[in-house]
C-alpha cells in the first residue's frame, strides 16, 4: 500500500510503499477513499522539516531549556546525537480519513463495536443528532471516519472512528476530525444561544468554529490578517475586523463596553500578546481556550480584574473512554449536524489531488489560499496503482500485502541473519544504530511492527531485506537466526516463548515479563529446549537474552573487577532520575506496561545483582510514591551481608544525573556519575570517562557484541537462572508497598 511520510529534517513529503497494518483485536482496518490535510497543523510540520537549525529552535523555543537539560545530565555528544537521531525519522503524515471498514478483529470473537453515549437530554451530547442509535455497532463494509493517516489502508483503534450517515458524502466526512477539534473548544467555552464570541485565526479549524458557533445560536466576531478567511467567515453570519483594529478595542466596542462570553485561538503565532488580547476582550468570568498554538507567557493582570479563565481544549476529545466529549462522540455529533445540514463543508474544499501526486498536494500548502486540500484514493477494483518512488505496481492483491520486499539486505559480516519485532524510539535511536556499527555486524532480514509506516522506516533505514506487520513470517524464515524484541511489555513474554520454541535465539528488551505465571512458562520452556527436537540444524539450544546493558557496560566491569576480593561488606547507593511521564502513559498501565519498576528499576536490580555477584536474598520497602508515577526506594539483601539501595525517582529536576552509582567497600569507594565518569578512592587510582568530552556509555555495544558471541556459537553471556531470579524480583518489587519485606524463600 502507498502512505505518506513527512521528513522534519529536511522537509521532504514522501510516498512509500508500505505493509499493510496489522489487524489486531480494538482496531478496525479501513481501505482509505478520501484524506484531507490540515492545511494548518501539516503546513506547521513542513515548513518545520525545511527549515534550518536555526529556524528550527525559533519555531519550537520551548525545546531549548529540554535539550540544555539533557546536555547538563548526559553531555553535549548524547543531546546532539538524540536530537539528529529524532529529526532523522519520518513521521506518518495526517488525521482526517474517510474509507470503508474491511474488518473488524473484535468480530472474530462475536463482539461489537458498541458505544455508551450517555443517557438522553444530555446537555453535551444532544442524542437528537446522533447519525445512528446510540450504541451502534460499526461492522465490515460500513463507511467510517478516523483519525487514520494518509494511506491507503489504516488500523484505527474503534474509539477512534465513527460510522458516516448514508446522507453524508465522503468528501464532507473528511472534515470531521477538524470540526470536532473546534466542537472540543466550543463546548469548554460554555456558550449558548445570543452570546458573543469572538474566533481568533480563521483558517480551516476556525472557519469550522464560526459554523458550529452560528449553529448554536451565538454571535461571532472573527479576526485574520487575510481578506479572503474574513469573507469567508462572513458569509455565514460572522462579523470580522480589519487586520490594523486593536482586537481588545474591536471586541468591546462590538458589546457596548461588556466584553464577549468567551475567546476561542485557533491561531498560531509565537506571539504572546494573543492571549493577552484575548483575555481582555473578555466580560466578567469569561473564557479563553486556546486550539491553536500561540506564546504562552501570561499576564496575571489580564485575567485578574474580570476573573476571566483560561483553558487549552485537548485536541477532538478525550481517546480513554466512549461517553460524552470522547473523541468517538464527537465525531458523531459532528456528523450528525452534516447529515441534518446545519454544518455545511464541501464548500471548504479547495483543491483536489489523486493520492500518487500526494507530494504535489502539500507544495499547495505555501499558498494561503489553499484551505482545503483533498486527497482521492481509488479503489482496488479500478486497477493497478504505481508508486512514483519505487516504481512499484501494486495491484488489488498487494494493497492488503502485510509483508514487502524492499532490496536483498548486505552480506552480514558473521553469517548470521537477524530479524526485529517492534520498531519504536529504542529500536530506531539505539539498537539498530548500535548494532549497525558493530565490526562483525549480522545482516538485518526483517522488520516487523504492527504499524506499516514504522516497519518500513526502520527496514529502509538499516537495510533490511523485508518489512513487515506479520511476526509469523519471522518465526517461520529457516534463515533468521536471533529475533530482537521491542514491542510492548505485555507481548514479551509470548513473543520470547513463540521464538525460543521456533528455535531461534532471542534477545528480549527488559521486561522479560509482567506475571509470575508468564515466568513460570518462561522457565519451563528453557528448561525443557536441551531436551527436545528443534526445527533446527543448532547443536545447541537457543540462547535467552534480556536487554540488561548496565552489566556489560565497561565502567560496571571495571569496578567489579577492581572490587572483587577487597573484603568488608559491599554497599551499593543508586539514585535514578527517571523523570515524570505522562499519567496516561502505556508504561505505567498494569496491562500493557506492568509498571516502571518491573518495566525500567528491573535495570538496577540486576546491576546489583551483578557488581554483588551474589542472589538476592530479601528486599525491603521504605518508600512507594504516591503520585501515580510509579516511583520508589527499595533495600536488597545478600547473603554475605552486602546491601543495595535502589533510588527510583521521579521527582528531581531534568538537569540532574539519569544515573548514579555509588559503591563503597573496606578502605574504599567508588561512583559511577552517569556512565559519563568512573571516580574512585582506594581502589588504585581506578578511573574513567570524561562528563563533557564522551557521551554515556551504558554497555550496548558490549552487550549485543556478547549476544552475537553465543548466537555463533560462543557462551551464554547471563546464564539463564540469573535472568530469571532478576525478573522475579522485579516483579515481586512492583507489587510492593513501604514496609513491606520479602525473603528469597516466598
Amino acid at each position: 500500500m502507498l502512505q505518506l511520510l513527512q521528513h522534519l529534517g529536511d522537509g521532504r513529503t514522501l510516498l512509500v510503499d508500505a505493509p499493510a497494518p496489522n489487524p489486531r483485536a480494538g482496531t478496525l482496518v479501513i481501505q482509505t477513499s478520501r484524506t484531507l490535510v490540515s492545511a494548518g497543523t501539516e503546513r506547521m510540520l513542513v515548513d518545520f522539516g525545511k527549515a534550518g537549525w536555526i529556524g528550527k529552535v525559533r519555531q519550537q523555543p520551548e525545546k531549548i531549556r529540554a535539550v540544555l537539560n539533557k546536555v547538563r545530565a548526559e553531555g553535549l555528544i548524547a543531546t546532539v546525537q538524540a536530537v539528529r537521531a529524532k529529526l532523522d525519522q519520518p513521521i506518518p503524515l495526517g488525521y482526517c480519513s474517510v474509507g470503508t471498514v474491511v474488518d473488524c478483529p473484535n468480530a472474530v470473537k462475536g463482539e461489537s463495536e458498541i458505544v455508551n453515549y450517555g443517557e438522553a437530554g444530555d446537555p453535551h451530547f444532544p442524542i437528537a443528532n446522533l447519525p445512528s442509535p446510540a450504541g451502534a455497532a460499526i461492522r465490515a463494509g460500513d463507511r467510517v471516519v478516523s483519525n487514520g493517516p494518509h494511506a491507503q489502508v489504516v488500523a484505527v483503534s474503534s474509539r477512534l472512528c465513527a460510522k458516516i450517515p448514508d446522507t453524508v458524502s465522503d468528501d464532507a466526512a473528511t472534515f470531521t476530525p477538524l470540526a470536532a477539534i473546534a466542537l472540543e473548544g466550543i463546548d469548554l467555552l460554555g456558550v449558548g444561544p445570543g452570546e458573543k464570541v469572538v474566533v481568533t485565526g480563521l483558517g480551516l479549524i476556525g472557519q469550522l468554529a464560526v459554523r458550529l458557533l452560528r449553529a448554536r445560536g451565538c454571535e461571532v466576531l472573527g479576526f485574520d490578517p487575510a481578506a479572503d478567511r474574513r469573507a469567508l467567515a462572513e458569509r455565514f453570519g460572522a462579523m470580522t475586523a480589519a487586520p490594523e483594529a486593536d482586537p481588545v478595542s474591536a471586541a468591546l466596542a462590538w458589546t457596548k463596553g461588556e466584553g464577549v462570553a468567551g475567546v476561542l485561538i485557533t491561531a498560531s503565532t509565537s506571539s504572546n500578546q494573543v492571549v493577552s488580547q484575548a483575555a481582555r476582550s473578555c466580560r466578567y468570568r469569561g473564557k479563553v481556550v486556546l486550539v491553536g498554538v500561540v506564546g504562552l507567557q501570561l499576564n496575571r493582570a489580564d485575567f485578574y480584574r474580570n476573573e476571566v479563565s483560561f483553558q487549552v481544549s485537548c485536541s477532538y476529545g478525550r481517546r480513554d473512554h466512549t461517553g460524552p466529549g470522547s473523541v468517538r462522540a464527537n465525531f458523531d455529533r459532528v456528523l450528525g449536524w452534516m447529515a441534518e445540514g446545519k454544518l455545511a463543508v464541501e464548500d471548504l474544499i479547495t483543491h483536489r489531488f489523486a493520492f500518487e501526486k500526494a507530494p504535489a498536494a502539500y507544495e499547495k500548502l505555501a499558498d494561503r489560499n489553499a484551505i482545503g486540500i483533498l486527497l482521492e484514493y481509488q479503489s482496488s477494483e479500478v486497477g493497478a496503482q504505481r508508486s512514483e518512488t519505487r516504481g512499484q505496481e501494486l495491484t488489488a492483491s498487494s494493497l492488503f500485502a502485510r509483508t514487502i520486499a524492499l532490496k536483498e539486505s548486505t552480506e552480514a559480516k558473521t553469517g548470521l541473519k537477524v530479524a526485529l519485532i517492534g520498531a519504536g524510539n529504542f529500536a530506531g535511536r539505539t539498537l539498530l544504530p548500535t548494532l549497525e556499527k558493530l565490526e562483525r555486524a549480522p545482516a538485518l532480514a526483517t522488520v516487523v511492527s504492527n504499524q506499516g509506516a514504522s516497519a518500513y522506516i526502520l527496514a529502509e533505514k538499516f537495510g533490511a531485506r523485508r518489512a513487515s506487520t506479520d511476526e509469523g513470517v519471522v518465526y517461520s524464515d529457516p534463515e533468521i537466526d536471533a529475533v530482537f524484541i521491542t514491542t510492548r511489555h505485555d507481548n514479551h513474554a509470548e513473543q520470547t516463548l513463540t521464538t525460543f520454541q521456533a528455535g531461534k535465539h532471542v534477545w528480549v528488551e527488559k521486561p522479560l515479563c509482567l506475571t509470575l505465571e508468564e515466568l513460570r512458562a518462561l522457565e519451563r520452556a528453557v528448561s525443557g529446549a536441551g531436551n527436545r527436537s528443534l526445527e533446527t540444524n543448532r547443536a545447541t539450544s537457543p540462547t535467552l537474552m534480556v536487554g540488561f546493558n548496565r552489566r556489560f557496560a565497561p565502567m560496571a566491569v571495571k569496578l567489579r573487577e577492581a572490587s572483587r576480593n577487597r573484603g568488608g561488606v559491599l554497599e551499593l547507593r543508586m539514585t535514578i532520575n527517571a523523570g515524570r511521564i505522562d499519567p496516561d502513559h502505556w508504561t505505567l498501565n498494569p496491562k500493557s506496561g506492568g509498571g516502571r519498576i518491573v518495566g525500567e528499576a528491573c535495570h538496577f536490580i540486576d546491576l546489583s545483582r551483578y557488581l554483588i555477584g551474589q542472589p538476592i536474598s530479601e528486599v525491603r520497602c521504605t518508600r512507594r510514591d504516591e503520585d501515580g508515577q510509579d516511583g520508589g526506594c527499595f533495600e536488597l539483601g545478600f547473603a554475605s551481608g552486602a546491601r543495595a539501595t535502589i533510588d527510583y525517582r521521579t521527582d528531581l529536576p531534568p538537569h540532574v544525573p539519569k544515573e548514579l552509582i555509588q559503591a563503597s567497600g573496606q578502605g574504599w569507594t567508588a561512583t559511577i556519575h552517569n556512565w559519563a565518569t568512573l571516580t574512585s578512592s582506594g581502589l588504585n587510582g581506578l578511573k574513567i570517562g570524561s562528563r563533557w568530552s564522551r557521551s554515556p556509555k551504558k554497555g550496548h555495544p558490549e552487550a549485543l557484541k556478547a549476544f552475537l558471541g553465543a548466537v555463533g556459537g560462543g557462551a551464554t553471556p547471563v546464564p539463564a537462572d540469573e535472568i530469571f531470579e532478576v525478573s522475579r524480583w522485579a516483579i515481586v518489587m512492583q507489587g510492593m508497598r513501604v514496609g513491606d519485606v520479602v525473603n528469597r524463600d516466598w
